[in-house]
């Protein structure tokens, strides 16, 4: 009996000295499990964190920004005492914060104890990476961390999908936020504009030891010329090449060759660039399309923003992603310095930024799926401790 008791006193210390981790990782499973279930992407509150989480509240605001007031999301818990603060930037959608991904991910953020702010980004709803969106993001992390009574402002994150983890870092590198600024989070983000070009328009990547070829998406290559076309200085050149690729699909017309007859020296570079099919001509395009392009390209480089953030990097990216390859997220993580402040993984649970629909095997459910869910525990479970 003596021994039962002491056993007893012993395991209920353990649960006492353990219980946030042990809370926290149960969180963090219920988390992942919601994220994986389509059934509750309209739905969050039917989400599994409803079996040990209250719900939260959510209000629309309005941010003063440097370019006119921002409408912004904010999820949170009523009551206790200040909590965490993470600002959510959404990709280049046309939904921008009201995509149901972006609200499930945040309702289930603030349900586990973040307060999540959510601004639209007019840039990114545009199809396109404006460095103004990196102003707005900084006007909305200060409004965040101006909320004292629901915000602890010295737990103050970023985290951006797809093309916005850019804006989202040079955000976390402005002087005026990197001193505050706790971790920074990338998903599904880049690195070189130009590694990303060869991609979207010959499907090959690599960096290091890692190499390979994806059937190119012609989505990507849409997206990249809807985003850089006003940067093509000729005003008939950019007509010109509205009038080539019109739709998603960026199929030429049949008699494209009068359109590309019109077009000046610098205006049929940014069309080769576009059609190019050999990864080893790419570099060399870049080079000779318009220099207002080029410049601007270079601009969205991550190279010269990563050393002045301070924060810690969370990065995942998806394995078969077929619009920014996943080495995009291992050049990020390689960046840093300090190895210490870095996780990274590359999960094979997911395309871009949602779960790959793929069919696993029974032998593939163990040698993939298992361990690539097991990453995306750590992922999450790393994101989660950064409230304590």
């Amino acid at each position: 009996m003596k021994k039962t008791l002491i056993a007893c006193g012993i395991a209920a210390l353990l649960f006492i000295l353990f219980f946030s981790n042990i809370r926290l990782g149960v969180l963090t499973a219920l988390f992942m499990w919601d994220m994986l279930d389509g059934s509750t992407l309209h739905a969050p509150e039917r989400g599994k964190l409803a079996w040990l989480t209250p719900a939260p509240a959510m209000k629309t605001v309005e941010v003063a920004g440097k370019n006119g007031n921002i409408a912004a999301d904010l999820y949170y818990l009523e009551g206790g005492k200040p909590r965490a603060g993470l600002l959510l930037t959404h990709g280049i959608i046309e939904d921008g914060k009201n995509d149901p991904r972006l609200r499930r991910f945040a309702y289930s953020l603030a349900r586990v104890g973040f307060a999540v702010l959510v601004p639209d980004l007019k840039g990114m709803k545009s199809f396109r990476i404006a460095f103004s969106d990196v102003d707005d993001i900084v006007a909305s992390t200060h409004y965040l961390a101006t909320l004292k009574e629901i915000v602890d402002p010295k737990k103050l994150g970023l985290m951006g999908f797809s093309y916005a983890a850019g804006p989202t870092m040079m955000a976390a590198a402005a002087p005026e936020l990197r001193d505050h600024i706790k971790f920074v989070v990338s998903f599904g983000g880049y690195y070189d504009p130009i590694d990303v070009i060869r991609f979207i328009t010959t499907g090959y990547f690599e960096y290091g030891r890692e190499k390979g070829h994806l059937e190119p998406q012609p989505y990507g290559k849409w997206v990249f010329f809807m985003n850089n076309v006003d940067y093509v200085g000729n005003g008939s050149d950019r007509k010109i090449l509205r009038e080539i690729f019109k739709n998603e699909q960026m199929e030429t017309p049949p008699d494209v060759a009068p359109l590309l007859r019109r077009l000046t020296a610098n205006g049929k570079y940014v069309y080769e660039l576009l059609t190019n099919k050999d990864p080893n001509r790419t570099a060399d395009l870049v080079q000779r399309i318009d220099p207002r392009l080029r410049e601007y390209l270079q601009k969205l480089s991550m190279a010269p923003i990563v050393p002045a953030i301070r924060a810690r990097f969370i990065i995942g990216h998806g394995s078969t992603d077929p619009l920014i390859p996943y080495t995009e997220s291992l050049k990020l993580a390689d960046a840093v310095a300090d190895k210490s402040r870095v996780r990274v993984a590359i999960l094979r649970l997911f395309t871009h930024v949602d779960p790959s629909q793929n069919k696993f095997s029974l032998k593939e459910y163990f040698t993939v799926y298992i361990p690539s869910a097991f990453q995306f525990y750590a992922l999450i479970y790393d994101l989660l401790s950064q409230q304590q």
